[in-house]
C-alpha cells in the first residue's frame, strides 16, 4: 500500500486517551451514550478502561469472586446492575 503523504499545513497533534478517562463528565456522556445506543458491550468497555482497576483487589474489597469481576469485564459476561453498582462504588471510593 502506497505511503500517503500530508501537505505542509496539516498539524497532527499526539492524543493520549488516559487523558480522555480524567474527565468524568466526558465518560459520563460515553456510558450514557452506550446505554442509549443499546452497546453494553461498549458500556463495560469504557468502564473498565475509567476504572482501570486490580481486578483481584476489587474484588476483595467487593466480596465478589474474582472470577464475577473477571467476567463483569470480559466480551462474554452479563454483569447485572447490582454488580456494576458494587464494582464502581467500590473502586471509585
Amino acid at each position: 500500500m502506497p505511503e500517503l503523504g500530508k501537505s505542509k499545513s496539516t498539524k497532527i497533534r499526539k492524543h493520549s486517551p488516559v487523558t480522555s478517562f480524567k474527565d468524568r463528565a466526558s465518560v459520563s456522556i460515553a456510558l450514557l451514550q452506550c446505554l442509549e445506543n443499546g452497546d453494553p458491550e461498549g458500556f463495560v468497555e469504557i468502564l473498565d478502561a475509567y476504572l482501570n482497576v486490580n481486578r483481584t483487589q476489587l474484588a476483595k474489597k467487593t466480596h465478589l469472586a474474582r472470577s464475577t469481576v473477571q467476567q463483569a469485564f470480559s466480551k462474554h459476561g452479563n454483569p447485572t446492575l447490582k454488580t456494576l453498582a458494587r464494582i464502581v462504588h467500590e473502586a471509585i471510593v
